[in-house]
This record gives C-alpha cells, sequence and structure tokens, in this order.
C-alpha cells in the first residue's frame, strides 16, 4: 500500500477543531467518526504501530467502563473514563506529528498559518519535547538502577521525588539548549524563513481535511433535527 505524507497542518486542524465540536455534536457519534478518522490517517501514513497502540488502548478503556458499571464503587471511575475516551483519536493523531515530523517540517507548516511566531516556537517546541522527555525519562530510570534505587509503590512519595528532581533539572538544561539552538538557526529573525521543508497543500491533505469537515458539518445538522 502506497503510504502518504500529511501537511502538518492538516493534523494541528483536526486537533484544534474536534475536542471544541463535542459542545455542538452528541457526544457517541463524534466519537465513533474521530475514531474511524483517526483509523483511516493512520493507515494511509503507514503508522500500524501507532494504531495498534490505539486499539488496544480504546478496547482497553472499554473495557473497564463496561466492567465499572457493575461496580457501584467505580461509578465515578467509568465517568472519568468515558470523558477521557473521547480525546483517544486526537491523542492518536499527536502521535503521529510528534514521530513523523522533525521541528524544521513543523516550523515551516505552522508559519503558513501566519500565526504569531511565539505561537509557532511554543507549539514545535512543546510537540518535539515529548519524545525528548521519554529519552530523559529512561536515562533516570537507568541513573537509579546503577545507584541501587528502585522505583517502589511502598514508598511513592519518595521514588517520585527520585524521579521529579532531576527531571526539573534537565528541564532547565534542556530549555537553555532549546533556546540556543532556536537563535543559531534565527527563529527570532523579523522576515519569514526560508526552509528546505516547503509545506504545501496537496490533493491528500485537502481530502483528509475535507473529509474531516463534512463529518462535523453532517453531525452537526444530524443533531440538530
Amino acid at each position: 500500500m502506497h503510504k502518504i505524507t500529511l501537511n502538518p497542518i492538516v493534523l494541528i486542524i483536526v486537533n484544534i477543531l474536534a475536542p471544541s465540536m463535542y459542545i455542538f455534536i452528541g457526544g457517541t457519534y463524534l466519537q465513533y467518526f474521530l475514531f474511524a478518522y483517526a483509523s483511516v490517517v493512520l493507515i494511509s501514513m503507514g503508522c500500524l504501530k501507532n494504531l495498534g497502540i490505539f486499539y488496544l488502548l480504546y478496547g482497553l478503556m472499554e473495557g473497564l467502563i463496561f466492567i465499572s458499571r457493575f461496580i457501584p464503587i467505580l461509578e465515578n471511575f467509568s465517568l472519568f473514563l468515558a470523558v477521557l475516551i473521547q480525546s483517544i483519536p486526537c491523542f492518536a493523531l499527536v502521535t503521529v506529528l510528534i514521530g513523523k515530523y522533525n521541528s524544521a517540517e513543523l516550523l515551516s507548516a505552522l508559519e503558513t498559518m501566519h500565526i504569531p511566531r511565539t505561537l509557532v516556537v511554543a507549539v514545535t517546541i512543546t510537540l518535539k519535547y515529548v519524545p525528548t522527555f521519554r529519552r530523559e525519562f529512561r536515562y533516570i530510570l537507568e541513573s537509579m538502577r546503577l545507584r541501587g534505587i528502585s522505583f517502589t509503590l511502598k514508598q511513592p512519595v519518595r521514588s517520585f521525588r527520585y524521579f521529579v528532581v532531576p527531571q526539573l533539572f534537565r528541564c532547565a538544561a534542556l530549555a537553555e539548549e532549546v533556546t540556543a539552538a532556536g537563535l543559531v538557526k534565527g527563529i527570532d529573525a523579523p522576515m519569514r524563513r526560508s526552509s528546505y521543508y516547503e509545506q504545501k497543500i496537496r490533493f491528500s491533505d485537502s481530502f483528509f481535511l475535507t473529509f474531516f469537515l463534512l463529518g462535523m458539518i453532517g453531525g452537526f445538522i444530524w443533531f440538530k433535527k
């Protein structure tokens, strides 16, 4: 199957609009539509691993919601899961943004939207910090293991402190490194940056964005009847 590469703007627009549409469209329709939409996007882009994790997490949460209906003490927990599960398709699309695009591609795409530069930089750094955080987390766990410190539920506060303190110091150091790298690349320049990754709207981008908008409009009209 031929894999496509969507313009990051399409995924960003979907993740901005989808959560707000729960105000206007019935939750069940929107949840299943976003589930189907995210599945099609992941399959089309060849992100089968992300798709498997997406299905596994979705099925696990649906199972927990079903089981908690028969246990009165878990009623509030099931309500929490029912709200959380609605955002899983958006999380699945965010994993594509984080894993499939580098910082230069995201910057190039966001700059075509003519939004403030500070917001462009903030969104890019936020999206790209997630894999960095995951890598730093592994480093911290490895350091704890070498020092004979184990993460135990018997002492959750103490164990959590061993993780949080070094992570905060690493966040401060990484913030300085990211700022320095951005200044070197001219991220604070007043003119529009040129980029090797020129992001253009192609037919596939228009198709998926139109498909999403038609689904939103159709759901809005259906629930207004």
